[in-house]
């Protein structure tokens, strides 16, 4: 028999499952953390708390389940949706906390976008025509407006899930879903980041990951290192899985329009697939 494991990093915890191929529930694995909020309103998490969730969990269910190391064929990581993203150095060391999704600090960057950027234009390269300070790129600007240090020493920002691949697979890479859910910097005609949205906020391009990849593409292989602490075989491939909503949707089989899913934990989310654009005002 084979087998893969998934896991998903959470706001509160990181979950892991190992599975056969028929879909048969093998082991599952919860390890809890919490979230650092130092004022009001702010919230943010250091990436290393993701990184051991993310190895305990999957040494876990490898644990539990019994299953030869070589009959475990691959693995996905999905994750939170990451705010800003995880801010790295040249070294790839995070540089400070990520600003998570439920960050609330960046309301003055949100007015800024509102008065300088055409909502319309946005909308037509983004397709969001709401500006809020949920969206990553807003989060970023105000890394940038309050904590030029730091803003100097960012090389790159990476999404919680992608952070956790690189670290056991040594590959840099960012999937459409993170980079679309990052907002107001990724181009939905084109797939590609918006070279006009980043100059006009004056991000460098360079800060923003590459490859972009679709969430079921085998991003790296598990390193001997990592291999070794988490009882897998060297080797095995990762797949980069995407912002946690989007990968519950395929898990629940929502493939058509019609139906969606009710993902609740830290916060709420109603995913659903559409072939149209869908514009949603509030």
């Amino acid at each position: 028999m084979k087998y893969l494991i998934g896991t998903d990093i959470g706001t509160s915890g990181t979950k892991s499952i190992l599975m056969d191929t028929n879909g048969k529930l093998i082991a599952q694995d919860l390890e809890e953390y919490d979230v650092l909020t130092p004022k009001p309103l702010w919230a943010e998490q250091w990436p290393d708390v993701w990184v051991k969730g993310v190895k305990d969990s999957i040494r876990a269910v490898v644990k539990k389940s019994g299953v030869a190391p070589e009959d475990i064929k691959g693995m996905g990581i999905s994750g939170l949706y990451g705010g800003s993203g995880v801010p790295v150095d040249k070294d790839m060391k995070p540089v400070r906390p990520d600003l998570i999704w439920m960050d609330r600090r960046a309301q003055e960057e949100t007015e800024w976008v509102k008065a300088n950027i055409s909502t319309e234009k946005l909308t037509e390269i983004t397709g969001d025509d709401v500006v809020d300070p949920y969206y990553g790129y807003t989060k970023i600007l105000w890394i940038k407006n309050h904590e030029p240090e730091n803003w100097r020493k960012i090389h790159m920002f990476l999404p919680p899930s992608n952070y956790a691949i690189y670290q056991l697979t040594g590959a840099v890479c960012i999937d459409h879903t993170a980079a679309g859910n990052l907002g107001g910097l990724y181009d939905i005609n084109t797939h590609t980041w918006s070279k006009e949205l980043l100059n006009a906020m004056d991000i460098p391009e360079s800060m923003m990951p590459e490859p972009i990849v679709d969430s079921t593409t085998i991003v790296g292989h598990i390193t001997d290192e990592a291999a070794a602490d988490l009882g897998v075989k060297a080797g095995t491939p990762v797949v980069s899985g995407g912002v946690d909503v989007g990968a519950a949707n395929v898990g629940m089989g929502v493939f058509e329009p019609g139906r969606y899913v009710a993902a609740i934990g830290s916060s709420m989310n109603a995913a659903l697939v559409s072939k149209t654009l869908l514009r949603v005002k509030v």
